[in-house]
């Protein structure tokens, strides 16, 4: 399992765990109803957060808000 941070869209900032290397992952958008999501690409790209040891997989929003 991977920590991850979502950057742009809804979910800006938002720090989660992922389990899968490609793709996309629909995540809980915060402030909002139970089932709506939002649409993040993973990336390779890696940035380093608070005083975390692990740097965090960069997930960058794919532009899309829907209900699951």
């Amino acid at each position: 399992m991977n920590h991850a941070i979502c950057l742009g869209g809804p979910c800006h900032g938002v720090l989660t765990n992922i389990d899968q290397d490609i793709g996309t992952l629909a995540v809980p958008v915060p402030r909002t109803s139970p089932d709506e999501v939002a649409v993040y690409r993973i990336t390779r790209e890696r940035v380093r957060y608070s005083d975390h040891p692990e740097p965090y997989v960069v997930l960058h929003w794919a532009g899309c808000r829907c209900e699951h």
